[in-house]
């Protein structure tokens, strides 16, 4: 629209969006105890997509305003949960690559929070993540060397995350690849770090330094299947404790044309420091996929110690087990439905956290139907059920599942129905 290219492409394209979305709940405020309050919350998303398509430069800008009103909480009038992401991506020329990206949140819903299910309180959010990259190959080894930040806010509580890295790979060979690399990591916590939204009784507020060493081997074993082995080594300096991760893991890819895929790695990882006993388990993040005619199918395991500072909320370091799962089904052209379920649990090691702290487990499953209605016109209804279930209860295994309200347990239903257009 603003430009065009020498082939007759656009060089910048503009395509204004509106989306309507009601959705009910019967536990707005997410709580355990005393009676549930019912609300229904009206979302009117007004937004734009601008996108970039140049000889060497593409790129991307995607948002909307996220107006929000909720009728069991009306006093506080219309609220403003926006969403920004953006990204541009520059070919300098043909040995380096320039790549930015920015996504900005603001939102009350725990899940867009902490994806695992730390979070398990509404509360009101903002968070920032912002990465550079650039990609530079030197003969036959290509370098990446990266820089992130990331701020995070909540509750009177702000978490600022500063990542450093780079790393080299090249072929040995016909079939074989090495890589090598470091990462710096710098997190600041401050504020009021409660402990309202979780199970982890806070972190510790204050600065933590952290470098990672890494390296691994590769092999392309066929066609379709490729194998290796990873290792990692980090240590963490604070004010109060010091720490080291580390971890072995082999990894394998595998793809047919027929429709299947698995991407798996399964390893160990040993976690210590000053004032807590060594830990470890094993750790894995594996995805299975088959896709027929019109249906797919994936599955998915994740199991890790993770650095919840770099990545959003300080939680300190945590063990995290994640299961998901999802089919989809296309009844026409127009039409296409899913069910999804994943559950996650979430153990403190000590390390920033309360080591006694009790466990936490989340239980999602739902279904969805997306229905395009006219070229520029797409609806979607979806039904989804979440249970939080944190102590002794949520450890054995059964409340999870049982699909009561008990002692340690927090269960939602939600439904929504929604209407969007783009032009």
């Amino acid at each position: 629209m603003a430009g065009t290219l020498g082939g007759g492409g656009k060089l910048f394209e503009f395509h204004p969006t509106l989306s309507l979305i009601e959705t009910w709940t019967d536990n707005f405020n997410i709580s355990s105890t005393g009676r549930k309050q019912e609300n229904y919350r009206t979302t009117l998303n007004l937004g734009a997509n601008i996108l970039i398509n140049g000889a060497t430069t593409r790129g991307g800008i995607s948002g909307t305003s996220g107006l929000t009103y909720d009728s069991s909480d009306d006093s506080s009038g219309l609220k403003y949960f926006p969403t920004i992401s953006a990204f541009v991506e520059q070919y300098v020329n043909p040995r380096l690559t320039v790549r930015v990206t920015d996504t900005f949140t603001r939102s009350d819903e725990p899940s867009q929070a902490d994806a695992f299910g730390l979070r398990q309180q509404r509360q009101t959010f903002t968070s920032n993540s912002f990465t550079v990259s650039a990609r530079y190959l030197i003969d036959i080894i290509s370098t990446q060397t990266y820089y992130s930040n990331s701020v995070f806010s909540s509750g009177g509580t702000d978490t600022v995350a500063h990542v450093i890295g780079t790393s080299a790979s090249m072929p040995l060979g016909a079939s074989n690849t090495i890589s090598a690399g470091y990462q710096l990591t710098h997190t600041n916590t401050s504020g009021n770090n409660n402990s309202t939204t979780s199970n982890t009784g806070g972190s510790t507020t204050g600065s933590t330094t952290g470098n990672t060493i890494f390296g691994s081997f590769s092999r392309q074993l066929t066609l379709y299947q490729t194998a290796g082995v990873s290792s990692s080594y980090t240590w963490l300096s604070s004010d109060t404790d010091n720490a080291r991760i580390w971890n072995v893991s082999l990894f394998s890819t595998y793809g047919l044309p027929s429709g299947l895929s698995l991407s798996s790695s399964i390893g160990y990882t040993q976690v210590s420091s000053d004032n807590q006993d060594t830990t470890g388990g094993v750790t894995t993040n594996s995805t299975l996929s088959y896709r027929w005619v019109r249906a797919t199918i994936s599955l998915g395991v994740f199991q890790d110690f993770r650095q919840t500072a770099v990545q959003g909320q300080n939680f300190g370091i945590v063990q995290t087990t994640g299961f998901t799962g999802n089919f989809s089904y296309v009844l026409t052209p127009f039409i296409t439905t899913n069910v999804f379920a994943t559950y996650t649990t979430n153990e403190t090691t000590g390390i920033g956290n309360n080591s006694s702290a009790p466990s936490s487990n989340t239980l999602t499953a739902g279904a969805a139907l997306n229905w395009q209605l006219l070229r520029w016109l797409a609806m979607r209804l979806q039904y989804t059920y979440t249970q939080y279930g944190t102590g002794s209860n949520s450890s054995n295994g059964t409340s999870s599942f049982n699909g009561t309200n008990g002692a340690g347990n927090t269960s939602v239903n939600q439904a929504s129905v929604g209407f969007f257009t783009s032009f």
